[in-house]
């Protein structure tokens, strides 16, 4: 008797949801005709589209019909609503992430928090002279309706901070040093 093997994937991509920053999925396609067999983190689904204007999808998955509206909102990057939720996704193929992988470094010494897009600042979690670790959350970022925690780089001292709550950030800004 034959095993069940998983067909070689005809290309790969890997997405995260800006709320789940430590979770990928790695999204390979196995078929590529009038219905898309994917698998999703090993698990597979065959989907059927239509789309229905610039943004509007309408998205078969397991006999069930999704309105989907998705819109680019820059590199690789996707904004995804669905039934009222409100998504950021991003989603990059097997070469962007091995040339990511090969370039990024260790962070160390002092980093200075930028704002990444504009937006309004919710909450600030530290205070001057706090001592926090990676990962930690610095503060909560409102963006395009959604809150982004923006998270400590390094194991370190908070030495700076420039923002308050319900300051409004433009791409750039200064908010926070660790060191």
């Amino acid at each position: 008797m034959e095993k069940d093997v998983m067909p070689k994937a005809l290309a790969t991509y890997f997405a995260t949801v800006n709320d789940m920053p430590d979770t990928e999925y790695k999204i390979e396609i196995l078929e590529d005709g009038a219905t898309k067999k994917l698998s999703v983190n090993g698990v597979i689904y065959e989907v059927d589209y239509n789309v229905g204007g610039d943004t509007i999808y309408s998205i078969i998955l397991n006999n069930r019909s999704h309105g989907v509206q998705i819109s680019g909102i820059g590199d690789s990057e996707y904004e995804v609503k669905n039934r009222g939720d409100l998504f950021q996704i991003r989603v990059i193929d097997e070469l962007k992430k091995m040339r990511m992988a090969r370039t990024q470094s260790v962070v160390v010494g002092r980093q200075v928090i930028t704002a990444q897009m504009p937006g309004v600042i919710l909450k600030i979690y530290v205070k001057e002279g706090d001592e926090v670790k990676a990962g930690d959350p610095l503060c909560v970022l409102v963006a395009m309706k959604m809150e982004n925690e923006i998270r400590s780089p390094i194991d370190g001292i908070i030495k700076e901070i420039y923002i308050n709550e319900a300051d409004k950030m433009s791409v750039g800004d200064k908010m926070i040093i660790v060191e």
